[in-house]
């Protein structure tokens, strides 16, 4: 199928540098992750793209403005955009997770099999995974009582490029960072 036929969706790509604005395309009935952990693809191609500097947060002006842009996958954070990658109805189970970097915290849902626990979810998961109800929570200062700098229905998530994961039991729990809550 050609690429101009896939279905176009409004993105923001993150990476250690910077904020990648612009049109992702997918393949009829693929989700962001599913594409992503394609293993034939190095790149992410987006369309009408804007960059500005100083990953997650959008800081300035754009430094660069372009048609087209494809982004080394390897170099991706997390992407907004897209579609969700789900496992099959009936059988799942959400789970809250605390994924982190070094400046910022992802907080969400993952949905993972009812056999498996958190941990075995990501021994298993490829490159790329999908967060739900998605905080975005500055470090320092992520914890109880703050509220997320961006919220998102969903996330793309390179898990190769995360520093860590926790399973948040409830709700409302949000473990201590270096005596920061």
């Amino acid at each position: 199928m050609p690429f101009a036929s896939w279905s176009a969706y409004e993105a923001v790509a993150v990476t250690r540098a910077h904020r990648i604005e612009g049109k992702l395309r997918l393949p009829p009935e693929t989700a962001t992750a599913a594409y992503l952990n394609l293993e034939n693809k190095a790149f992410l191609p987006l369309e009408d793209v804007r960059v500005f500097p100083g990953s997650y947060r959008r800081q300035g002006e754009a430094i660069l403005e372009a048609g087209f842009l494809a982004v080394a996958k390897r170099q991706l954070l997390w992407i907004a955009g897209g579609k969700p990658m789900r496992p099959p109805a009936g059988i799942v189970v959400r789970r809250r997770a605390a994924v982190f970097f070094s400046d910022h915290v992802l907080v969400g849902e993952v949905e993972t099999l009812k056999s498996l626990d958190l941990a075995a979810f990501f021994s298993r998961a490829g490159a790329f995974a999908t967060l739900f109800s998605a905080g975005v929570y500055p470090l320092p200062g992520f914890g109880e009582g703050r509220a997320p700098e961006a919220r998102f229905d969903f996330l793309t998530v390179h898990l190769g490029g995360i520093e860590g994961v926790l399973e948040l039991e409830r709700a409302d729990a949000h473990p201590r960072w270096g005596g920061l809550y």
